[in-house]
């Protein structure tokens, strides 16, 4: 099939993009794929399949649920009738949905993911335009070669860099410390960057980890008492990723009991490093902590929980943050 006539395969999963009011004036997503597309001028629908995954706002979105998205972007890619792939999503949760199709699908289709700021019913919102440019993206076969990506107000992200950094501006989306990968203007596409490649990870449903963001005065037993249960832990902690003195002995329990542990940072741009000791990085270091790079905590989450669910080994799981923790 002539790939000019191959379609753009939109799946719809909620968020504010498909939200409107109730009777009692709570929003909540209700439009189908199929309504999306039918709100785009009429430029835009053509070649356009839509379908319907679910109606959840993002915040709603449970660990099991990206593996069944997973699966029916594997799907699509799998499918010869399908140019590229548009995922229709809330914002909230955005960016870890984007990271976690990034871990798990093979590059073979551009996969686009949008969605918007203002709701369904407003005039003028800014999801029918979001939707427009991400349709255009992911017709655009050499996008493939940069994996899943957010396009937002005009701009594409990568998914590993890309971070919600407002809660109501237009341009909701930035990538600090690194910027877009590209943009969208009109029917033209723009790549600043390429991504470098990295290895994949099996679809499989993310293992229970604890995600921690450490704050002043947290110590070691109150990290234990937290990661009770868990199969792994995420620290966010200070810095160059630094942590109360009392937290390395912490760390070193964990890790003895098998329950790794990923040291991200606070901060939102920057790489962790070991730099201090007295409970700072270099003692993180030596209790057996794997740093993250750049990576952020909700991301190294994922990866982690991927690596515990696939039963990586230790010398395996600190090579995948060292992979993903740099652009």
């Amino acid at each position: 099939m002539n790939n000019q006539t191959k379609v753009i395969s939109l799946i719809a999963t909620g968020g504010t993009i498909a939200s409107l009011p109730t009777a009692n004036g709570d929003y909540i997503a209700q439009l189908s794929g199929a309504q999306l597309v039918a709100g785009l001028e009429n430029s835009a629908i053509a070649g356009i399949r839509a379908t319907t995954l679910w109606n959840k706002n993002s915040y709603a979105l449970d660990l099991s649920d990206l593996p069944v998205l997973a699966a029916e972007v594997q799907k699509n890619m799998a499918d010869d009738t399908v140019r590229g792939i548009v995922i229709t999503h809330g914002t909230d949760t955005l960016e870890e949905t984007a990271f976690f199709l990034a871990l798990v699908t093979p590059p073979h289709k551009p996969v686009i993911l949008t969605g918007a700021q203002l709701t369904a019913g407003v005039q003028g919102g800014d999801g029918p335009l979001n939707i427009t440019d991400a349709v255009t993206a992911a017709g655009k076969t050499e996008l493939k070669a940069l994996g899943p990506l957010i396009c937002f107000a005009g701009f594409l992200y990568d998914a590993r860099d890309a971070v919600k950094t407002d809660c109501a501006a237009l341009q909701a989306f930035d990538a600090p410390g690194w910027g877009p990968a590209g943009r969208v203007d009109g029917d033209k596409v723009y790549i600043a960057r390429l991504p470098r490649p990295r290895p994949g990870l099996g679809l499989a449903e993310p293992a229970a980890v604890l995600y921690l963001r450490l704050a002043l005065g947290f110590t070691g037993e109150e990290l234990l008492r937290c990661a009770a249960g868990y199969r792994g832990v995420v620290l966010e902690a200070f810095g160059r990723g630094d942590a109360h003195p009392t937290v390395a002995k912490a760390v070193a329990e964990l890790v003895a009991s098998n329950v790794p542990v990923v040291l991200t940072s606070r901060c939102a741009k920057g790489f962790v490093k070991a730099v201090y000791g007295n409970g700072g990085g270099r003692e993180l270091v030596r209790a057996g902590v794997w740093p993250a790079g750049d990576l952020s905590g909700e991301k190294a989450r994922l990866l982690l929980a991927l690596v515990v669910a696939g039963g990586f080994n230790a010398e395996r799981g600190r090579q995948l943050f060292l992979d993903w923790g740099s652009p």
